[in-house]
């Protein structure tokens, strides 16, 4: 390419380049500009936390195909939070009273009602387990506890043995959750209301 000073056809395509080199950095400047206004206007205005609605066409009944799931972060303490007794606090004879032992492993839903597009957190502990070891959410379906999700809805322990996950389904009504270890060991099971 000919871009001598003394040549008008050098001068031409001096002329040429310049404004190719020009136009170009205007449209990566004009690019970027575009990119952070829409971004800073979309996060304005709170769209990313809109729910997803539920019972969108082509949903398939099935409790299987109704759950989107994965991993959060882990607490770093026990996050077990006792609740409060609804009836007397006073237990009768036949129901036995029932102490957590700090050995024994925990699970808490939050929230404990939700609707089908809402998050539900799963997080609970085995003491003595260390990082690293995989454990499954669990489902009680017709009597029996099924793998919840396709594929399995799983995550592994942090430090001392603390997991958290999270799950979504559109199973109304009572569903029962507990979280098994790879050796079978399993969390007490937690109810989460569905509507």
């Amino acid at each position: 390419m000919n871009l001598d000073t003394d040549d008008p056809v050098g001068a031409r395509n001096r002329a040429i380049l310049f404004g190719l080199v020009t136009m170009v950095v205007i449209g990566v400047v004009l690019g970027l500009t575009v990119g952070i206004l829409s971004t800073r206007a979309v996060d304005s205005t709170g769209i990313d936390d809109v729910k997803a609605p539920k019972n969108l066409p082509g949903s398939s009944p099935s409790p299987y195909d109704d759950f989107t799931a994965g991993p959060t972060a882990t607490p770093t303490e026990d996050t077990f939070e006792p609740t409060e007794p609804t009836e007397s606090s006073e237990p009768t004879p036949t129901e036995p009273t029932k102490t957590r032992d700090r050995n024994e492993p925990t699970l808490n839903a939050s929230p404990e009602t939700a609707n089908g597009s809402e998050q539900v957190t799963l997080s609970g502990r085995f003491p003595g387990l260390g990082a690293g070891v995989t454990v499954a959410v669990e489902r009680k379906e017709g009597g029996s506890w099924a793998g919840f999700g396709v594929p399995a809805v799983t995550t592994t322990t942090d430090h001392g043995g603390t997991f958290t996950t999270w799950i979504w389904t559109g199973q109304s009504g009572r569903n029962l959750f507990r979280v098994t270890t790879e050796n079978g060991e399993s969390t007490p099971a937690v109810t989460v209301h569905i509507t």
